[in-house]
């Protein structure tokens, strides 16, 4: 019998594929991120096979890492020098990466004789995963230190390019690192509202950019930033500056995440311009 495996790209989803995977070793795996997905990709390849459909609805997440990883999944592996990530955690950086194959992650937790093989990278699938997973943490991190919000219009507003798919991750660090503020992150045709409640939404939800009105082209802010960046440039002494240090706190690699990143670190490439004291006064 020729079994299809068809499950959501989630964590949950993930973890019964697996249990399902080592039920079935020859079966072949299909992924999506809704049952609408999977329903095109089913017509697509015009296939008539038993299909198992898993992750699709509601369960019980450390119920099925246990089932996975063993009663002591949550034990996971800490190196003197940083502390990895437990299991769960592990497989929702990896699904986020670009690049990720879902398939293989499946694979690869199917293959893994413990909890500690997921991050000793003793085989290539393993080694692909544990990497993607510390790229996406990497550019958690950097998102985090180097985009700047604006305040418009009472909301905490974020306009981000990241590589992965972090744009939720990071909505719920500001929104917890403002609690008191509602907080937007826009990206492409999205944007996640954290603290919607604020605004007479959920606490945390996801819109189209539409949605949030003309805040996007009118940034009280920018006068406000403006004015700031006069008064810098004009009390900045060349003689002083240390653009080596200056590039350890802004590095190139986080200069694209935002457009406040990109200006900072076109200053510290090109120095800053001529300014006056008399032009903060101008303004």
């Amino acid at each position: 019998m020729f079994l299809i495996i068809g499950f959501r790209t989630t964590v949950e989803g993930v973890l019964l594929a697996c249990l399902k995977l080592r039920q079935f070793p020859d079966a072949h795996l299909m992924y999506a991120e809704d049952m609408e997905e999977l329903r095109r990709k089913i017509d697509f390849a015009g296939v008539e096979r038993d299909f198992e459909l898993v992750g699709f609805e509601p369960a019980p997440i450390t119920d099925l890492a246990e089932s996975v990883f063993g009663k002591h999944w949550n034990r996971h592996v800490s190196f003197s020098r940083r502390k990895e990530p437990d299991p769960i955690y592990y497989i929702d950086l990896v699904l986020r990466h670009a690049n990720c194959e879902p398939s293989e992650l499946v694979r690869t937790l199917s293959s893994s004789e413990n909890v500690t093989s997921l991050y000793s990278g003793k085989t290539p699938l393993q080694k692909r995963c544990y990497r993607y997973m510390r790229v996406v943490s990497l550019s958690h991190h950097r998102l985090c230190m180097f985009a700047r919000p604006s305040f418009v219009k009472g909301i905490l507003l974020a306009d981000i390019k990241p590589q992965h798919r972090i744009e939720d991750m990071f909505c719920r660090w500001l929104a917890k690192k403002n609690p008191d503020l509602p907080v937007a992150v826009v990206h492409g045709d999205k944007a996640w509202i954290g603290n919607g409640n604020f605004v007479g939404l959920d606490r945390f939800v996801v819109v189209t950019p539409s949605f949030l009105g003309d805040l996007a082209a009118v940034k009280i802010s920018d006068e406000v930033e403006q004015l700031w960046d006069v008064y810098y440039d004009s009390q900045m002494i060349d003689s002083r500056r240390n653009k080596k240090q200056a590039k350890k706190f802004q590095p190139k690699a986080a200069s694209s995440v935002s457009g406040m990143s990109m200006k900072d670190r076109y200053k510290v490439e090109r120095g800053i311009s001529p300014c006056k004291l008399g032009d903060f006064f101008e303004m």
